[in-house]
């Protein structure tokens, strides 16, 4: 054997002695001692050394010197197993390493695991199962579970052992995370490499929060806190979608402060913003149903999407929106109206059954809101007749007072739940309707 070219063994033995070098060209002569016996590495190929081991280190008989070029003195020199190289390896890159044998017990690990987690493989780990090392990690609190949920956890990944396909994300103490990369080779054996990504999820948890916080920011109004009126656009047309699948009603509530102007005059503008935010709170007790959605619609105006509401519900609400009004008492001194703040109301109601029903249920709100304004104001006016934009190339099926009604050409089905509800006649050419006159109170 010439050169630096020294020897790795590719056989695996647990108890390697020492490495007996008597000629540098005679690689029959080169053997392992272990328990006594010999093995017969002369077919051995590829280099080893191990820089942490003092091969020169002195023992009894003539002295020792490493094998290289010009040694052809005995050297003794212990080996590393094959996979100790792969592990010293991983190290130096700064990756975590495990391997499970074809037994499924650790063989090796680098140290590199347990700068990740102190303490995550101890010695005593060497020679354990993957269930025995999991669940003395589990009682030691070193992997972050679900509490009461740790047979569930252990199940599912027993299930899954040496079974991903892609890598996979485990949170460690101490908020640590690690993705792990599984692979089998063909021997059986399991090589497990842990990847540190401690880092980049609690980057990314960062990013996550501020976009949370960007995206609340943009759906919310600043001085009261409600939805804005771009967060009501949205769920408008989002709900609309929802309720013409489901065949239900949606219902809205058009809300403006008795004039608001003349309070700012009166009080000053900061004040004024203070009886925004007390109309804003009071508003928001009036409904806590899911799905419900209250929000400034712009300066003194506010309003209060139902969907999946009827006329009869939206109307309860109208009256306890003007009930706790009353109560809370809120002086007004330059109010025509009242001496207390007031607001109007107009309430509207349909079963959306084509496209664009949303726009029309907000146009007939708002008409119904300008009716009870017309009528002395503190009130609530539901939409009638003239507050609908309808025509015979659309299908409406909306609420007035406590009747339903539909609009020309196209009726709901013959089975519809509501159709039977319905009151109407069919005319020459299309339906007639029978509206009553707006409720106030």
């Amino acid at each position: 054997m010439h050169g630096l070219d020294l020897i790795l063994l590719k056989k695996k033995a647990s108890n390697f002695g020492f490495l007996h070098h008597t000629s540098p060209d005679d690689t029959s002569a080169i053997h392992v001692m272990s328990g006594g016996g010999q093995i017969d590495i002369s077919k051995a190929k590829a280099p080893f050394i191990n820089p942490s081991i003092n091969h020169t280190k002195k023992t009894k008989g003539p002295a020792l010197q490493p094998i290289g070029i010009g040694a052809p003195t005995t050297t003794p020199v212990k080996p590393l197993p094959d996979w100790q190289w792969l592990v010293n390896s991983m190290d130096m890159l700064g990756l975590g390493l495990e391997i499970w044998n074809e037994q499924g017990r650790l063989l090796a690990y680098n140290n590199k695991i347990n700068a990740l987690q102190a303490g995550l493989r101890p010695p005593q780990y060497i020679g354990k199962t993957y269930e025995e090392v999991i669940r003395m990690n589990l009682e030691r609190h070193l992997i972050v579970t679900e509490e009461g949920a740790e047979k569930a956890w252990l199940a599912q990944r027993l299930l899954a052992r040496g079974k991903h396909t892609e890598p996979f994300l485990v949170q460690l103490k101490g908020d640590h995370w690690v993705n792990l990369h599984e692979t089998t080779t063909p021997d059986g054996f399991l090589m497990v490499v842990w990847v540190d990504l401690t880092n980049l999820v609690r980057k990314a948890r960062v990013l996550e929060a501020i976009n949370r916080e960007l995206a609340h920011q943009s759906s919310t109004d600043g001085l009261t806190g409600l939805a804005n009126r771009r967060r009501f656009d949205q769920a408008l047309v989002t709900e609309e979608i929802s309720c013409n699948h489901k065949v239900v009603p949606m219902s809205l509530l058009m809300v403006d402060i008795d004039h608001f102007k003349q309070y700012n005059d009166h009080y000053g503008h900061a004040a004024g913003d203070e009886c925004l935010r007390s109309v804003a709170s009071l508003l928001a007790k009036c409904t806590r149903r899911a799905g419900d959605l209250v929000a400034r619609y712009g300066g003194e105006e506010f309003v209060i999407f139902l969907p999946g509401s009827d006329l009869k519900r939206a109307q309860e609400i109208a009256r306890q929106c003007l009930a706790m009004l009353r109560k809370a008492a809120m002086p007004h001194a330059a109010s025509p109206t009242s001496d207390r703040v007031s607001f109007s109301l107009g309430v509207a109601s349909l079963v959306p059954q084509t496209a664009m029903n949303a726009n029309l249920l907000l146009k007939a709100a708002d008409r119904a809101l300008y009716r009870a304004k017309e009528s002395g104001r503190a009130c609530y006016k539901v939409a009638d007749k003239k507050d609908w934009d309808i025509n015979c190339e659309t299908t409406q099926h909306f609420h007035s007072a406590d009747k339903e009604c539909y609009c020309p050409t196209h009726a709901l089905p013959r089975d519809s739940p509501s159709k039977a509800m319905a009151t109407w006649m069919r005319g020459p050419d299309s339906m007639k309707f029978s509206f009553e006159a707006g409720e106030e109170w």
